[in-house]
Protein backbone atom coordinates (compact mmCIF):
# COMPACT_ATOMS: atom_id res chain seq x y z
CA UNK A 1 0.00 0.00 0.00
CA UNK A 2 1.39 3.44 -0.95
CA UNK A 3 1.48 5.94 1.99
CA UNK A 4 -0.51 8.47 0.13
CA UNK A 5 -3.69 5.53 1.21
CA UNK A 6 -2.56 4.35 3.94
CA UNK A 7 -4.64 5.27 6.73
CA UNK A 8 -1.87 5.82 9.22
CA UNK A 9 -0.04 8.12 7.16
CA UNK A 10 -3.64 10.32 6.90
CA UNK A 11 -3.71 10.19 10.52
CA UNK A 12 -0.13 11.61 10.65
CA UNK A 13 -0.76 13.52 8.17
CA UNK A 14 -4.21 15.16 9.86
CA UNK A 15 -6.29 14.06 6.97
CA UNK A 16 -8.06 11.63 9.81
CA UNK A 17 -8.77 12.83 12.99
CA UNK A 18 -7.29 11.43 16.10
CA UNK A 19 -6.90 12.08 19.60
CA UNK A 20 -3.43 11.40 20.30
CA UNK A 21 -2.07 10.05 23.80
CA UNK A 22 1.45 10.25 22.46
CA UNK A 23 3.16 12.55 19.53
CA UNK A 24 6.49 13.43 18.49
CA UNK A 25 8.20 13.42 15.67
CA UNK A 26 8.86 9.90 15.31
CA UNK A 27 5.35 7.90 16.41
CA UNK A 28 2.33 8.92 17.12
CA UNK A 29 0.18 6.88 20.37
CA UNK A 30 -3.90 6.69 19.72
CA UNK A 31 -6.37 4.41 21.15
CA UNK A 32 -8.03 1.24 18.54
CA UNK A 33 -10.87 1.79 17.30
CA UNK A 34 -11.41 -1.90 17.44
CA UNK A 35 -10.64 -2.63 21.23
CA UNK A 36 -9.09 -5.88 22.18
CA UNK A 37 -8.19 -5.12 26.25
CA UNK A 38 -9.54 -2.47 28.55
CA UNK A 39 -6.76 -0.24 27.09
CA UNK A 40 -5.85 -0.90 23.65
CA UNK A 41 -3.03 1.88 22.14
CA UNK A 42 -1.67 1.57 19.05
CA UNK A 43 1.91 3.53 18.49
CA UNK A 44 2.48 4.01 14.83
CA UNK A 45 6.02 5.55 13.46
CA UNK A 46 4.87 8.73 11.13
CA UNK A 47 7.80 6.86 8.59
CA UNK A 48 5.73 4.28 6.84
CA UNK A 49 7.19 1.24 7.16
CA UNK A 50 5.10 -1.39 6.20
CA UNK A 51 5.59 -4.63 7.86
CA UNK A 52 7.95 -5.90 10.91
CA UNK A 53 9.78 -7.68 7.92
CA UNK A 54 10.74 -4.22 5.92
CA UNK A 55 12.64 -3.11 8.83
CA UNK A 56 16.17 -1.83 7.95
CA UNK A 57 18.85 -0.90 10.24
CA UNK A 58 18.40 2.93 9.82
CA UNK A 59 14.87 2.19 11.18
CA UNK A 60 16.59 0.33 15.05
CA UNK A 61 16.66 3.45 16.35
CA UNK A 62 13.21 4.26 15.68
CA UNK A 63 12.41 1.02 17.24
CA UNK A 64 14.33 1.66 20.29
CA UNK A 65 11.96 4.94 20.80
CA UNK A 66 8.87 2.84 20.32
CA UNK A 67 9.79 0.72 22.81
CA UNK A 68 10.60 3.47 25.58
CA UNK A 69 7.33 5.12 24.51
CA UNK A 70 5.45 1.78 25.21
CA UNK A 71 7.67 1.89 28.66
CA UNK A 72 6.00 5.53 29.49
CA UNK A 73 2.81 4.42 28.46
CA UNK A 74 2.74 1.37 30.73
CA UNK A 75 3.74 3.26 33.62
CA UNK A 76 1.70 6.47 32.58
CA UNK A 77 -1.71 4.05 32.19
CA UNK A 78 -0.62 2.18 35.31
CA UNK A 79 -0.40 -1.19 33.40
CA UNK A 80 2.32 -2.67 35.12
CA UNK A 81 -0.24 -5.66 36.47
CA UNK A 82 -1.07 -6.85 32.97
CA UNK A 83 -0.44 -5.59 29.37
CA UNK A 84 0.69 -7.24 25.87
CA UNK A 85 3.02 -5.76 23.48
CA UNK A 86 1.94 -7.53 20.05
CA UNK A 87 3.34 -6.63 16.10
CA UNK A 88 1.12 -8.46 13.50
CA UNK A 89 2.31 -10.23 10.36
CA UNK A 90 0.74 -11.10 7.22
CA UNK A 91 -2.68 -11.55 7.19
CA UNK A 92 -3.14 -10.64 10.69
CA UNK A 93 -2.07 -6.97 10.19
CA UNK A 94 -5.16 -5.10 9.10
CA UNK A 95 -3.33 -1.86 8.34
CA UNK A 96 0.14 -2.36 6.24
CA UNK A 97 2.14 0.44 8.36
CA UNK A 98 4.14 -1.11 10.93
CA UNK A 99 2.72 -0.74 14.60
CA UNK A 100 2.91 -1.95 18.38
CA UNK A 101 -0.45 -2.85 19.59
CA UNK A 102 -0.17 -1.95 23.72
CA UNK A 103 -3.01 -3.91 25.92
CA UNK A 104 -3.52 -3.51 29.34
CA UNK A 105 -6.30 -4.26 31.90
Amino acid sequence: MAKETCIFCKIVRGEIAAEFVYKDEQMVVFHDLYPKAKHHFLVVPTVHVETFLDLQDNHFPLLTNMIKVVQHLIKDKKLHGAYRIVINGGRHQEVPHLHLHLLGD
